[in-house]
């Protein structure tokens, strides 16, 4: 168990008789804790509950004890058994909890944090602590109010920051997460995840210079670590730097030749069109490890891509095997079974593309021109106008897109006038964009109209939890 935060005790009153006794063994505890006595300060604290049994500061220390000499039943029994003396004693709460998050429980730790965060709600651990677990059950929006007060609270907690950055890469806040894991990675340069992390937001960011920089600061570092290798590689692919990219991946597979880095450098000799190379490199990624979709599924684009196309169907339905819902297999094989004249067989992948991805406007267009061709003219009708429908959002949203730039532009030039048209339009353009209601707030604010600028920040937080209003 890893160490947790030693907190200041409170005293309370020394009690006669057994009590008094109690509480000498327990000071005597706290004097052998401190001097890195643990097996004394143990049997000190087993002394002090002998004594008096439902002693809470008593069996949480001893529980903290026994956590540090690697005894982590034993330390969440005592845990436990504190919580239960004195239901309101933070520590209790707060070490049950801490110790359940690190023995991967996370589901049973929510209730103690819950309840530590209660009784002291400026505590920044405990806050970071119920924040990791709320991630790690999938509540990403309540655990980024969590870690976002927990580095309010305290600004110096890596791991707080790690955290929050990794929860807001997942919900989609690429920018606030660069922030996040870059300050992860400045208060500990030490910590590889967090490097490793920052390397990967900033590909999402679409910053490849960066991102290559910070990944071959760590495998210089460390040439071992396959994890920061890949991630390079997949920087070097992003900017188009296929030598390169074949050449990390190449030497990964020298070092540890297993399924990804095998998967890897077929998909990078496949960008630089060495196909023969790239199909050699995937059937292996396939062998190695049978439950892997994505060897399966770029062979079957390799393969399809070199005119085999039966050959390609039969790959692209491996991949289907390994992960049914792979919504980009589906499209690719209702592709080639309708060039080999399958129009039903055709028909029913891009249906399945279709359940797997709503979004897909290729997909309808490729079941009704199907339909078209097996004489059914109202399901072609259908798709081909929902087609229509989704091409016709994604050409609004960068319609969108371009008028929030614009709007910003004119904000800062103070034409605020100009600033308020574009970002209306943005937003009538495209009414679930977060970042349309947000900015438009923003001017509505500076124009002194805060009613409707308080109804676009909601708007903006209810399609984006992680957004932050700042103060005015």
């Amino acid at each position: 168990m890893a160490p947790l935060l030693i907190l200041l005790l409170a005293a309370t009153p020394a009690p006669a008789g057994l009590a008094a006794r109690a509480r000498g063994h327990y000071e005597t505890g706290l004097r052998e804790e401190k001097a890195g006595a643990l097996q004394a300060a143990e049997a000190a604290y087993r002394e002090a509950l002998r004594l008096a049994p439902r002693m809470a500061r008593a069996h949480d220390r001893l529980g903290f004890v026994l956590g540090q000499l690697g005894r982590t039943q034993e330390a969440l029994d005592a845990f436990r058994r504190a919580a239960e003396a004195d239901p309101k004693l933070f520590d209790a709460q707060y070490h049950l909890g801490a110790t359940l998050w690190w023995a991967g429980d996370s589901t049973s730790a929510l209730i103690p944090l819950r309840k530590a965060v209660a009784l002291d709600p400026r505590h920044a651990e405990a806050r970071y602590y119920l924040g990791v677990c709320l991630k790690s059950q999938g509540q990403l929006g309540a655990g980024v109010v969590e870690l976002r007060e927990a580095v309010r609270l305290n600004p110096r907690i890596p791991l707080a920051h790690l955290h929050l950055g990794l929860a807001l890469q997942q919900m989609g806040d690429i920018a606030g997460a660069v922030d996040s894991l870059r300050r992860a990675a400045e208060l500990d340069p030490q910590s590889r995840d967090a490097r490793n992390s920052l390397g990967v937001a900033l590909m999402l960011k679409g910053d490849a210079d960066e991102a290559i920089a910070t990944l071959r600061s760590l495998v210089a570092d460390d040439p071992a670590d396959a994890e920061a290798q890949q991630n390079l590689g997949s920087a070097l692919l992003q900017k188009g730097d296929l030598e390169g990219a074949v050449g990390v991946y190449r030497s990964l597979v020298a070092e540890r030749p297993d399924a990804l880095a095998y998967y890897n450098l077929g998909l990078a000799l496949k960008q630089r069109d060495d196909f023969p190379t790239s199909e050699k490199a995937l059937r292996q990624a396939m062998t190695l490890d049978e439950t892997l979709p994505d060897p399966p599924y770029t062979l079957g684009v390799v393969l399809w891509q070199t005119n085999r196309l039966d050959e390609a169907a039969e790959a692209l339905r491996v991949a289907i095997e390994r992960k049914p819902d792979y919504a980009e297999a589906h499209y690719l094989l209702g592709t080639i079974l309708r060039s080999n004249g399958d129009l039903a067989g055709a028909a029913e992948e891009f249906r399945q593309t279709i359940r797997d991805q709503p979004g897909s406007a290729e997909a309808y267009l490729s079941l009704g021109q199907v339909l078209k061709r097996q004489g059914d003219p109202e399901g072609a009708a259908s798709a081909l106008a929902e087609a229509e429908r989704i091409n016709k959002k994604k050409i609004d949203t960068q319609a969108a897109t371009f008028a929030i730039d614009l709007g910003k532009r004119r904000l800062a030039a103070s034409d605020l006038a100009g600033a308020l048209e574009s970002l209306r339009e943005a937003v009538r353009l495209a009414p679930e964009m977060a970042d349309a209601h947000y900015q438009l707030g923003l001017a509505l604010r500076r124009q002194g109209t805060r009613k409707e600028a308080q109804t676009h920040f909601a708007a903006a937080q209810r399609l984006a939890p992680w957004l932050l209003i700042p103060p005015e």
